[in-house]
């Protein structure tokens, strides 16, 4: 089947080790897909569902946030799976349908708190339930080498809470729907740009779908301009998001370069980006206990009232990866980092000193302003700690698994026991 032609070269370029990436393989080398082509690229631009036609993409789950006692074990959290599926329609052009389940859309679901309150009395509340929709469906076309896509994502629950208990005022739900473009430019140049729009709500009181207060709007685009001379690409990207929930709002913009190139058997990209990030939360967004708690009272429901808690941060990231195989054809191994450095101006809200926005983790919170200087965590284990360390296997060009190696496992005494060795394992098939 006949894709984007230059797209199509692009991706067999880069793809010398891997054609088709993963979140375990971005996790491992670089833990940022901002400047790569990749097939996880179809949830930020639904149009690239056409150039990666038939295949099955899917998880295992993560290991990243479980805490297992030595002698025992427990299944990885959030796996997910779905597949795309194309028909070819003479000409080279194709139509092309895409679903995923269960996948966690992260960065909508960054905003649902830990707790759901109905009272500033009662500090405990219940637990915040837990989304059991999580679909993500997709529509796609490629016609005369330009690609367009449809996308839309439902995560939903209502009437149940996270501990499983009957309860009416039990509500969360994340809605976005997004649409892209991806074309040619010329023979050396190609851009992708896609935008959407999301409705984020929890706690007990539903609210109308096209609550202004509510809506979300996000885009970003991207250029892959073909370097003879290193045989890659340079790549500049922007990305803005302004993202509304109950009692919080988000701006945040960016503005980056990056670079990628292949060599025999291998692959290396850097980038770098600068970018602004502005948030506001009201004064019923608050930590307690070590969890974030939304106490969702009369007064606070329509936009951001009260005495208002502000972080802005500026800044900018610097990352890279790189993977070659080794020893045999079908397996790959991968490395990379991701270093983010920015300086950050709080206000603080008189009337709450518990800020969810408030970096001081202890009881004493944050009762003045502040500037300070944020960095991504150093070595927590997680996709956004500084380094990454990954395996991949190639099985005949089909069946492809990448892993996320735990970051201390060479430093372990083996004889100790214990810990994990892998903390994500995704994989696709194509056929």
């Amino acid at each position: 089947m006949k894709t984007l032609r230059f797209i199509a070269a692009t991706v067999t370029l880069l793809g010398g080790v891997s054609v088709f990436a993963t979140n375990a393989r971005v996790e491992s080398m670089g833990k940022n897909s901002r400047f790569i082509m990749d097939d996880v690229s179809i949830f930020d631009n639904p149009a690239n569902i056409s150039l990666y036609p038939n295949f099955l993409i899917g998880e295992l789950g993560t290991y990243d946030r479980v805490n297992v006692a030595a002698g025992e074990n427990r299944d990885p959290l959030n796996p997910w799976f779905g597949g795309i599926f194309s028909l070819d329609i003479g000409g080279g052009n194709s139509l092309s349908i895409a679903g995923v389940l269960n996948r966690k859309e992260e960065r909508l679901f960054k905003y649902f708190p830990d707790r759901i309150s109905t009272s500033y009395a009662n500090k405990l509340g219940y637990d915040a339930p837990e989304p059991v929709t999580n679909f993500d469906g997709f529509l796609g076309a490629n016609f005369n080498n330009k690609a367009v896509g449809l996308h839309i994502y439902w995560a939903h629950q209502d009437g149940m809470n996270d501990e499983g208990r009957l309860s009416s005022d039990a509500f969360v739900s994340a809605v976005q729907g997004d649409a892209g473009i991806n074309f040619e430019l010329s023979g050396n140049l190609s851009m992708e740009v896609s935008f959407g729009m999301a409705r984020i709500q929890y706690g007990p009181r539903d609210r109308s779908l096209f609550d202004k207060n509510l809506l979300s709007a996000f885009g970003q685009a991207r250029v892959f301009s073909r370097v003879q001379a290193i045989n890659g690409h340079l790549i500049p990207a922007v990305n803005f998001r302004t993202m509304n929930a109950p009692g919080r709002e988000e701006l945040e913009a960016g503005l980056g370069c990056g670079v990628d190139a292949a060599f025999d058997r291998g692959f290396f990209w850097m980038g770098l980006e600068l970018f602004y990030n502005n948030q506001r939360a009201d004064e019923n967004w608050r930590q307690e206990g070590g969890e974030s708690v939304y106490y969702d009272v009369e007064g606070n429901v329509k936009g951001l009232v009260g005495d208002l808690t502000r972080l802005r941060q500026i800044g900018g990231t610097i990352s890279f990866g790189i993977e070659r195989n080794i020893w045999w054809d079908w397996f790959v191994i991968r490395v990379g980092g991701k270093k983010n450095i920015a300086y950050a101006d709080y206000k603080a809200a008189e009337s709450n000193p518990n800020s969810i926005l408030c970096p001081d983790a202890s009881s004493a919170g944050c009762s003045s302003d502040g500037n300070y200087f944020v960095t991504n965590p150093v070595n927590d284990g997680t996709r956004d700690d500084h380094v990454g360390f990954g395996i991949g296997i190639n099985i005949e060009e089909k069946l492809k698994i990448d892993a996320t190696i735990a970051e201390d496992l060479v430093f372990r005494n083996p004889f100790q026991g214990g810990g994990r060795l892998i903390s994500r394992v995704s994989a696709t098939y194509s056929f």
